[in-house]
């Protein structure tokens, strides 16, 4: 699993280093080991459900999450986001297996990375790597909100600056 978290990263830093502007030439590589609140909820309920229904989702699982979104999420612009986010979840279960759900993985991908580097450095033809944990003291070295959102326990994000 760990191998494929580092080759999966790898392919995502090299699509997103294909997006950066000319001229970028500070790359941060950003890691998060937990969801916010609204995600962790939505996979504990999903994982109630799974577990309910002999490891696998019932028929009626879409239709059952429209009514826990609307009494368990109160702001209408969430239930949105917690309809895709828990939609996409079921495709990565129904690819990976229930591992997709977990609220927290079994190993440490900042370790992973940092280990890595150079392979990383060399892969992306870049100079220096940064590779900080979100929400510790490494801090977010000024990275804008909207690239942080995107950072997600097994999916970190390379930030081109």
């Amino acid at each position: 699993r760990q191998a494929a978290f580092l080759r999966s990263s790898l392919k995502n830093f090299r699509a997103q280093l294909g997006k950066a502007k000319k001229g970028m030439t500070n790359a941060t590589v950003l890691v998060s080991n937990s969801y916010a609140q609204w995600k962790i909820d939505a996979l504990l309920w999903m994982q109630e459900q799974y577990k309910s229904n002999g490891n696998s989702f019932a028929p009626t699982f879409m239709k059952e999450l429209k009514t826990w979104t609307t009494s368990n999420v109160t702001d209408k612009k969430l239930i949105k986001f917690t309809m895709q986010f828990v939609s996409f979840m079921k495709k990565e279960v129904e690819d990976v297996g229930a591992m997709a759900m977990d609220v927290n993985l079994p190993f440490d991908q900042k370790s992973i990375l940092v280990g890595s580097e150079q392979s990383i450095k060399s892969q992306l033809n870049v100079e220096g790597i940064k590779i900080l944990l979100l929400d510790s003291e490494d801090g977010d070295n000024g990275a804008p909100d909207r690239i942080k959102e995107q950072v997600v326990p097994g999916k970190p994000y390379l930030w081109m600056h």
